[in-house]
């Protein structure tokens, strides 16, 4: 399969990436949200824990809203995609140790993580979107860590940014 096939099956299969940032956007909403109106470390057990979900979230939203069916067995850029979580994993482990110290540095770690992340899946989908979203991403994340943005605030944009990125995929997609 060539770069380009690969690619073409990935949008189609994950309806242009748009089902995962949609996802994504709600987890890390969800986060500044209880963050803002519970704690710190309830945002970051609710953005730890919601993160695990979205995938699975991802292709059942894709199969049921989207009628997309799974990419093929053979593509080399699910393989890709899946061993990005490895390094978002790592990322997440040290963002929580370093809130040990810095503690509201925890969202910002973790969103220049998500943002890294997305600069692959430029490759994974071949839409420099994503570029553009992880280039925003992280400036939001190197914002927060000098500028000192409160860490429920940081949630909040990033969430709200994939959503709206989303948009700009998913309105499109169901017409």
């Amino acid at each position: 399969m060539h770069l380009g096939e690969s690619q073409r099956d990935m949008r189609r299969a994950y309806v242009n990436g748009g089902v995962g940032i949609f996802m994504s956007g709600l987890v890390w909403v969800t986060a500044g949200a209880v963050t803002l109106y519970a704690d710190l470390f309830a945002g970051m057990a609710t953005l730890f824990f919601g993160g695990m979900l979205i995938h699975p979230l991802s292709r059942l939203l894709a199969r049921r809203i989207f009628y997309r069916g799974r990419s093929r067995v053979a593509n080399p850029m699910e393989m890709l995609a899946l061993q990005s979580t490895a390094f978002l994993i790592i990322s997440l482990v040290i963002a929580y140790l370093v809130s040990g110290t810095y503690g509201d540095w925890f969202f910002p770690i973790a969103l220049s993580a998500v943002g890294a992340r997305y600069l692959v899946f430029q490759t994974v989908y071949g839409m420099r979107l994503f570029v553009v979203l992880g280039i925003i991403l992280i400036i939001i994340a190197a914002a927060a860590i000098w500028g000192g943005l409160d860490p429920a605030f940081v949630a909040l944009a990033g969430g709200a940014t994939e959503l709206l990125c989303s948009a700009f995929i998913l309105v499109p997609a169901k017409r």
